[in-house]
């Protein structure tokens, strides 16, 4: 049995190497954990013990290191993927990068313990090297947390468009592989020679140096991408909005076509209705009544924003030959951004007409279902469509209208996402599905 200050050397390397690591790999994904916060304290707590345990195993108890080592790895690895809802692309990235960190971490701890501690650096766990490591922390995980709070953190917390995340991942790969060979493929010195050579140290930051810049440039550019995507939201939001403002004018000029034609109609049915000739004018009644304007305002729910897009998609609906059904209930003061609203209802709407518009089924019709209360927003969108859809091999839906994936369904999605929601979208017996659910 190891004396009890061994077993606390080993346990406070094994936190020190384990838990900076998780807590951040964890904080960008805080609002998409699997279970609430306090399980997911104690699982982190729990995986703390047993990787304490794994330290004892590796330091005192087995010849077998490298297993114990990758039974960590294996570990820590499997609880992450499983306790952060998230594509498996943005999670191995996250890990990756950190892992990557980490391994500098000690790279650079037991060279600084070999210049502050000779006599115990080619000793395993040792107090000094925990030191060092805490004080390489000190300075390493600092500006890597303002990096994954500032930066990272928004570009994952956003669906880009494209498949970018599966991708991604790759380039943490590989440097993961450059710090792997780094290490171990050196056949003539160990790993630990290797740390205790200032040259390959600092050889080693400017990898770690060129590796941060690659990762800091993705995340802006993912960032970029989210910020375009957004930026075409809001131009086919302003579009739908033009389209309303003219089809209001058209409106308008009609009705005043209407009032400035009127005295004539009147005049004519006057000298109809002088003359006796009454069958003429039953005749004449019945197609005034058929040219006059649809001047009535339609109401659809309390919420004016939306209640003019439902108006706006009625009149494009009725025009294209599509049934047109709508039971809405939306409240005018509903804690919901209008832009999110408008894009949200107008793109669930927007792409049902299409759908109906370029179906080859007879009875084309879209029904909408819209209720929202002081806790939740539902909305549900069908339409026939009894074509071909396309999707991605993630199941993603494709755009009919140009290469990539349709920008309105990642919209959805991402407002559904903003809002801790969710979206579906499910297509079946020549019709297609659409809903969101999100809370307010």
């Amino acid at each position: 049995m190891p004396p009890l200050y061994r077993l606390v050397e080993v346990g406070i390397y094994s936190l020190l190497n384990f838990l900076p690591l998780m807590v951040l790999a964890l904080y960008p994904f805080r609002h998409r954990l699997r279970f609430s916060k306090t399980a997911t304290v104690g699982l982190v707590v729990a995986l703390s013990l047993v990787q304490i345990f794994l330290g004892w195993q590796a330091a005192f108890f087995s010849t077998n290191a490298g297993l114990l080592s990758a039974v960590s790895t294996l570990l820590y690895a499997a609880f992450y993927f499983f306790a952060v809802k998230v594509k498996v692309g943005k999670t191995g990235f996250t890990l990756l990068l950190l892992s990557n960190n980490a391994s500098f971490i000690v790279i650079t701890s037991k060279c600084l313990e070999g210049i502050l501690f000779p006599s115990l650096a080619y000793e395993s766990y040792r107090w000094s090297f925990s030191l060092c490591m805490l004080m390489t922390e000190a300075v390493v995980w600092g500006p890597l947390f303002i990096y994954m709070k500032k930066v990272y953190t928004p570009a994952v917390e956003k669906e880009p468009s494209g498949l970018e995340w599966r991708y991604l991942w790759l380039i943490p790969f590989t440097f993961y592989i450059i710090w792997y060979y780094t290490l171990y493929g050196n056949s003539t010195k160990s790993s630990l020679e290797l740390a205790l050579e200032p040259k390959n140290t600092i050889a080693l930051f400017f990898i770690n140096a060129g590796a941060f810049l690659v990762y800091y440039i993705v995340a802006l550019l993912v960032i970029e991408q989210q910020k375009n995507l957004r930026l075409q939201e809001n131009n086919h939001l302003l579009e739908m909005q033009n389209l309303q403002y003219d089809y209001l004018q058209d409106k308008i000029k009609e009705t005043r076509r209407y009032k400035h034609d009127v005295r004539h109609h009147i005049a004519l049915m006057q000298e109809l209705l002088k003359k006796g000739e009454y069958d003429k004018l039953s005749e004449y009644l019945n197609s005034f009544r058929d040219s006059m304007p649809d001047i009535s305002e339609r109401i659809y729910c309390k919420n004016t924003s939306v209640s003019a897009l439902l108006a706006y998609f009625a009149q494009i609906a009725e025009s294209s030959g599509i049934e047109y059904k709508v039971s809405a209930d939306i409240p005018d003061d509903i804690k919901i951004d209008i832009t999110d609203l408008s894009v949200l209802f107008g793109n669930l709407i927007e792409n049902a007409i299409h759908g109906c518009v370029s179906d080859s089924a007879k009875n084309k019709k879209i029904i909408i279902r819209a209720k929202a209360d002081s806790y939740s927003l539902c909305l549900a969108v069908d339409n026939t469509f009894t074509g071909t859809i396309l999707t991605d091999p993630e199941g993603g839906f494709l755009s009919s209208k140009r290469k990539g994936k349709g920008i309105g369904t990642e919209s959805v999605k991402n407002i559904a996402a903003k809002y801790n929601g969710v979206a579906k979208f499910e297509y079946g017996d020549g019709m297609f599905y659409a809903s969101v659910m999100l809370n307010i």
